[in-house]
């Protein structure tokens, strides 16, 4: 059985209050016995780092990298990650190697969870999620023009979808056309369990060049593993478990002229919300606090509400 544990992982020297409702929210929705924020740099100046280490159930990390990866998969993987310089690269390096030594759940800081993780921990030694795609992994081994073609085809019927403010509404009408494809933002592992190896090895498999490529070491990586691997105890859940809204239309959580309501959003089978940093809210975020939480009318803004206690939220 997978342990009642999170993880979260941060590099930098500033700590988002957005991240601070990440871990909030896991320790206070996710059924968990405890959560640790494993940061590599100094965050003790940090309000919202502050405001994190007064929750009872939360404990902060300082790590340091080499030696996560060295006790976890050897000096291989230290040297790989030294080659790295995008902090998202190597986090997905180090969510490995804290899995493989300790086991639990490992989630992104641009998530929040909504539901306990128990009934999942429970049924594998692994799992993840899938999430609606315009470009799998898969499109990178194949020349066929008309992949391609769809790929691209459904890139810009999104784009136009996303573009209005019924945007929810309308891409469950055409989700169908968007292959699920597996995201490591939230993973679930045994300690030890040979799948994390795996993913290690194939990691160190990659040339040098397409190893620095985005998401090369993530979800790339774990596509492709999980379609050439037997799947005896690796689970990949639909998207709407951690999933809701797809890369794009994601941007409507933080909206304020969206149509849709939270309801329209989520499913009774949602545990964590990912709400994708990287995709079009990068200027948003910044400005995202506790009072923006409060009094904003965003569909975001309503999760956090419905799923922190007001404490939190005042942080």
């Amino acid at each position: 059985m997978i342990p009642a544990s999170a993880h979260f992982v941060w590099i930098g020297q500033r700590f988002p209050w957005l991240n601070f409702a990440a871990v909030a929210s896991a320790a206070q929705r996710g059924g968990f016995d405890r959560v640790t924020l494993h940061h590599t740099d100094d965050l003790t100046r940090e309000s919202e780092f502050q405001a994190l280490t007064k929750l009872s159930s939360v404990r902060c990390r300082r790590i340091d990298p080499a030696s996560e990866l060295d006790s976890a998969f050897g000096s291989r993987l230290v040297d790989l990650y030294r080659r790295l310089s995008a902090p998202a690269a190597r986090s997905n390096l180090l969510r490995l190697a804290i899995l493989a030594t300790r086991g639990g759940v490992y989630l992104d800081l641009d998530t929040v969870t909504v539901a306990e993780l128990g009934t999942l921990r429970a049924e594998t030694g692994f799992f993840c999620g899938s999430e609606r795609i315009a470009f799998p992994a898969s499109l990178e081994q194949t020349h066929s023009p008309r992949a391609w073609l769809g790929a691209y085809a459904r890139s810009a019927l999104r784009d136009l979808v996303r573009r209005s403010s019924h945007a929810v509404g309308a891409f469950r009408r055409v989700e169908a056309l968007y292959p699920a494809h597996a995201n490591n933002a939230v993973l679930g592992a045994e300690p030890q369990h040979p799948f994390l190896f795996e993913l290690c090895e194939r990691a160190l498999a990659l040339p040098a060049r397409d190893a620095l490529r985005r998401y090369a070491l993530g979800t790339s990586l774990l596509q492709r593993a999980l379609a050439e691997m037997p799947r005896t105890d690796l689970v990949v859940h639909p998207p709407d478990v951690f999933y809701p809204l797809p890369p794009e239309i994601s941007e409507h959580w933080f909206r304020a002229d969206t149509r849709a309501l939270l309801a329209d959003a989520l499913t009774p089978r949602t545990r964590v919300v990912h709400w994708y940093a990287s995709v079009r809210t990068r200027k948003i975020v910044p400005a995202f606090d506790a009072a923006f939480a409060q009094r904003s009318q965003t569909l975001l803004a309503e999760l956090l509400r419905r799923n922190l206690s007001q404490l939190s939220l005042s942080a």
